[in-house]
């Protein structure tokens, strides 16, 4: 029997994009989060005497400014080292071969880096375990690498290492297909990209993607982490989720008014706390009712945050409660459909980056349009933050 940790996405020192604009925002704890992140994983690797650690891409989160983040590695990897534990890393998009450059050419000795011009096999006699594996060497990869995996060593205990995002039919980027990867013999496929905790198994085949082990933005809510898989000796296969996270991204909805909104608020906030074990959370608040908004309403939150203790809130929407009257379609829409209205328009009305993401998906449309459509309302908004705010909440107040 043996036990190895299987991660992806570590992203070390990924950059805040924007975070230093939020006042009171605490920078620095969340800048080295990755780091710490990392030194967990490390921590949890020696502790559980793990016989190997697989990283599955993305160790870094593009070209290093310095050579830091490198030798912040190699630190860690020398903790590894004297707890004779070798560690396999695969490079993905953010972490290509062409992608990162860097003066440091020699690694720690139990360090491994799969190569990035054809996948190959490392063979660790001591477990009989076969790792298959490579990296990419341009961040743009359309083909399925799986394809050219070596076949599997018969006796052995086979793993490919792999970053994808799958075939979900939308996208030919990093494909890769359930069926084949269960077909192709080996008994677990280490996959890394997908920043969400999955599990595909089929057929005794163990298929996973552990997650980030660090979320770095509200759009990774969450606990995140690594999965520690042990493997007896008939090849029967466990996996268990450790969290790694120091700061925890969370969204939070409470109903109130405005007399009992510090109460709410801090209701809420201790019951998020009292489940972070100890970690910062990072919040963004939902208040949905008859609430005065504007910097008032930040203020006297930030102070129920102070008071509750490692929370900082990342955002505060408001969102007001929807009206009874009828949809312009003549049907009164759903309470849960209308609230989640409000709650994009709020998002939008705030969020810049989100903003621009959804504008995005317009572009193509916006210089389609000819004749009078091209100087509409509709048209405008297509092109300009603003107007297209205006537009997204005069929409939304005919809906609700």
């Amino acid at each position: 029997m043996f036990k190895f940790i299987h991660a992806a996405d570590i992203h070390i020192d990924s950059p805040l994009r924007g975070l230093a604009t939020f006042e009171g925002a605490p920078v620095e704890r969340i800048r080295s989060a990755t780091r710490e992140a990392f030194r967990n994983l490390v921590q949890l690797a020696v502790a559980e005497q793990v016989a190997f650690v697989l990283i599955a891409g993305d160790l870094w989160d593009g070209d290093w400014p310095d050579s830091a983040p490198g030798l912040f590695f190699i630190q860690q990897a020398a903790r590894l080292g004297k707890a004779g534990i070798p560690i396999f890393v695969i490079k993905g998009n953010h972490d290509a071969e062409s992608k990162v450059t860097s003066a440091i050419r020699h690694w720690p000795e139990n360090v491994t880096f799969f190569n990035h011009k054809k996948a190959h096999t490392i063979h660790l006699e001591k477990w009989n375990v076969a790792i298959h594996g490579q990296s990419y060497g341009e961040p743009q990869v359309t083909q399925d690498l799986s394809e050219e995996f070596p076949a599997p060593v018969a006796g052995a205990f086979n793993i490919g290492l792999l970053h994808t995002c799958l075939e979900d039919g939308t996208t030919t980027y990093a494909p890769a297909r359930i069926d084949r990867l269960a077909a192709h013999g080996y008994e677990y496929w280490a996959l890394g990209h997908i920043h969400q905790r999955c599990d595909f198994s089929r057929n005794g085949v163990h298929i996973a993607f552990p997650g980030n082990s660090q979320g770095r933005s509200i759009r990774e809510t969450g606990a995140k982490g690594c999965s520690l898989v042990t493997v007896k000796d008939d090849h029967t296969v466990t996996s268990q989720f450790h969290a790694l996270d120091v700061v925890r991204w969370q969204e939070l909805s409470v109903v109130t008014d405005d007399a009992g909104l510090e109460l709410d608020v801090r209701e809420a906030l201790e019951r998020a706390v009292a489940k972070s074990d100890g970690r910062l959370l990072a919040v963004r608040l939902q208040v949905k009712g008859f609430v005065a908004g504007g910097q008032a309403l930040r203020d006297r939150l930030d102070a129920v945050a102070i008071e509750v203790g490692d929370v900082w809130l990342e955002k505060i929407l408001v969102i007001p409660p929807a009206r009874d009257s009828e949809s312009p379609t003549g049907h009164a829409l759903p309470s849960p459909v209308a609230e989640e209205i409000q709650r994009l328009i709020a998002l939008l009305q705030e969020d810049d980056p989100v903003v621009s993401e959804w504008m995005a998906g317009f572009v193509e449309l916006r210089w389609r349009l000819q004749g009078e459509l091209e100087e509409s309302e509709a048209a405008v908004a297509l092109s300009a933050k603003q107007a297209f705010r205006s537009l997204v909440a005069k929409v939304g107040g005919q809906l609700s």
